[in-house]
Order: structure tokens, then C-alpha cells, then sequence
């Protein structure tokens, strides 16, 4: 994925974080989300980002691992509306990032809690 623009080309742990938040958002819709449930996400990819090796090679992976993040979000989402909610809680970002992941099986999730 080239940059969107100059000011893309050199990206940051925040930024990415920041942009992972904007991919949650878009696969929650317009179903409200708890604090607790972004800081869920906050929680178990911030430091990873700066561990796993992202950094440097953000601009060629961004796509796929932002469309996984938006996955986590339809899936929290679906969760919460599931059981008559108009609120994803902590509870339903976690569940559908360990979904995800498992069924993701790639070297940028983390590890699968135990």
C-alpha cells in the first residue's frame, strides 16, 4: 500500500495505532462502543507494534492487517447486538480479537492468549 502521501511515508506506533482504531470504528458501524472496549484493542496490539516488526513494513501490510481489524469490529458489533446491546463492551472486542486471530493465522497477530 504506497502512501497516501509524503507525510505517510514514515509511520509511528501511534499513528498505527491510531489508524487501527479508525479500522475498528469502520467495522463497528454505527453501533456505539465502550472506552473500555478501545482501550481493549489499545491493550493487546499497542505495544505488539512496536515488538513485532509492523513499523517498517506498514506501508506494504497496512491493507491486510487493517481489514482484519475491521473484522474484529463487525465481529464485536455482531456480538453486542446479539444480545440485544447498542454498546460493544470489553468483553465482545475480546472475544472477536481472539476470533479473529485464530482464524487469521498470520506472523502480525499475537500471540493466541492461552
Amino acid at each position: 500500500m504506497p502512501p497516501a502521501s509524503q507525510e505517510d511515508a514514515s509511520y509511528s506506533q501511534e499513528g498505527i495505532m491510531g489508524q487501527i482504531w479508525t479500522a475498528f470504528g469502520q467495522g463497528t458501524g454505527a453501533v456505539r462502543t465502550s472506552q473500555k472496549a478501545v482501550m481493549a484493542l489499545h491493550g493487546r496490539y499497542f505495544a505488539h507494534i512496536a515488538t513485532s516488526g509492523i513499523i517498517e513494513v506498514w506501508g506494504d501490510n497496512a491493507m491486510q492487517v487493517l481489514e482484519r481489524i475491521r473484522t474484529i469490529g463487525r465481529v464485536a458489533a455482531l456480538k453486542a447486538l446479539g444480545r440485544g446491546d447498542s454498546t460493544v463492551s470489553e468483553a465482545d472486542v475480546t472475544q472477536a480479537m481472539v476470533s479473529v486471530e485464530l482464524e487469521s493465522d498470520t506472523s502480525w497477530c499475537p500471540p493466541k492468549a492461552g
